[in-house]
């Protein structure tokens, strides 16, 4: 049987594709898939979110976006909430963030709400009061960075009470179930009463949970599994058992009215190798940035065969990325510090790293730098200091401007050319 024709639109109309973007989202989803590796899913419910904000039709009734991240430790649950605030706002800390683990016990509630008038502490500002969620916002707003930096600040300032912001709460399973009863309110009306009878407006905060829940189930998978050598369809089957499990014991935990507030329930996948490879890259680019910034400034290169080895010893799927982490701290930014104190690494050198026998081996080419870019890289660190120290503020951005031209020109030294090398004792 033939498939019908497909409809004629009439003269007037104009078929519409969802799926296209504008440049903003683009550019917001292109930095956070930069910085969180290997988590789509969570990336496209943000980006997805964030879409509905610039339209003005999310429910206004509600907060923009509810969200719970479950998986295994180390697979980037808290680092995307730190990227969403630094995509959002230029800085990673511009977030609020509740670390559950201290709400264990339901009198320590009271830092979060704050007492009633008349009791020790009522005169302490909450942590969720409404100028603590909205800082973040105006600081950016005022300075230009983040989204505002693309144009979009002015539709967020038209009336009182948009000013957007992102709310964290660590580890909720590790809190008091009074916590989880505060929480209803705030997931469901976008709503909070505080203890001296204000009321604070969640509806332009995203709110996300993170949990732990099910560690243990998923470790048993992961333990079982070498996740490093499987096919993609494999990698599939592992992941939805994950998922299961996460789930399983979430139901076990949580209140069904609790898990029924959240718009989405994200569970992160596993890191496969090519992940890791990604999450290194980011981890020696930041360390060029600090090479560049430290006391003597030196330009940085990391041969292949070592980012081979340094994924070798810093794969461990129950851990994620954080055996990478301490991997790179103890093979690469340890040495290096000592060769700095020892003298062995001055101004303007270019070190490369290498691997011979699965030991990291530090050469380097004295000079490489020329005297003008550091004498350059030099000014732009005083200026943005001084900027920094001004009465205590940064200055309309002034400084975050100087950093990025650090970045540019760090990039630009980079692109040296690899010539011979002096050995450096380790």
């Amino acid at each position: 049987m033939s498939k019908p024709a497909p409809c004629a639109l009439p003269d007037s109309r104009v078929r519409l594709d969802p799926a296209e973007r504008n440049p903003q989202l683009d550019r917001f989803r292109d930095q956070m898939h930069r910085m969180v590796i290997g988590q789509p899913g969570a990336i496209s419910t943000v980006t997805n979110a964030f879409s509905r904000v610039l339209a003005g039709i999310s429910d206004p009734e509600r907060p923009i976006l509810t969200m719970m991240l479950l998986g295994p430790t180390g697979v980037g649950k808290t680092e995307t909430v730190r990227c969403l605030a630094e995509s959002l706002f230029g800085s990673r800390r511009a977030f609020t963030r509740v670390n559950c683990q201290e709400y264990s016990a339901h009198y320590n509630l009271s830092k979060l709400l704050g007492s009633p008038p008349g009791y020790v502490g009522g005169e302490i500002k909450p942590l969720l009061c409404q100028e603590n969620l909205d800082r973040h916002h105006k600081k950016a707003m005022e300075e230009g960075l983040g989204l505002f930096s693309d144009g979009l600040g002015p539709q967020f300032a038209e009336e009182e009470g948009s000013n957007l912001s992102v709310v964290l709460f660590d580890e909720v399973e590790k809190a008091h179930p009074k916590l989880w009863n505060m929480l209803l309110g705030i997931l469901d009306d976008g709503n909070l009463v505080l203890g001296n009878n204000e009321e604070v407006d969640f509806t332009k905060s995203i709110i996300v949970l993170t949990t732990n829940v099910g560690s243990k189930a998923m470790g048993v998978h992961l333990a079982e599994e070498n996740i490093g050598f499987r096919g993609g369809h494999e990698h599939g089957r592992l992941d939805a058992d994950l998922s299961a499990a996460a789930m399983r014991e979430a139901k076990k935990v949580f209140p069904f009215e609790f898990i029924n507030r959240f718009d989405e329930l994200v569970t992160y996948e596993t890191l496969k190798q090519e992940h890791l490879y990604e999450i290194l890259d980011n981890l020696i680019a930041n360390i060029h940035i600090r090479s560049i910034d430290c006391t003597e400034p030196f330009l940085l290169k990391v041969e292949e065969e070592a980012k081979v080895e340094l994924v070798r010893i810093g794969t461990d799927p129950q851990f994620g990325a954080r055996p990478l982490r301490r991997a790179v701290e103890t093979e690469l930014i340890t040495p290096i510090g000592n060769l700095i104190c020892s003298g062995q690494i001055v101004r303007g050198d270019l070190v490369t790293v290498t691997v011979e026998d699965g030991k990291f081996h530090f050469e380097k080419e004295p000079g490489a730098m020329t005297p003008a870019e550091i004498a350059e890289f030099d000014a732009m660190r005083e200026e943005r200091d001084r900027v920094r120290d001004l009465d205590g503020m940064d200055d309309g951005g002034e400084a975050n401007r100087i950093v990025e031209e650090m970045e540019d020109l760090t990039a630009q030294s980079r692109s040296l050319a690899d010539t011979g090398s002096v050995p450096v004792g380790r």
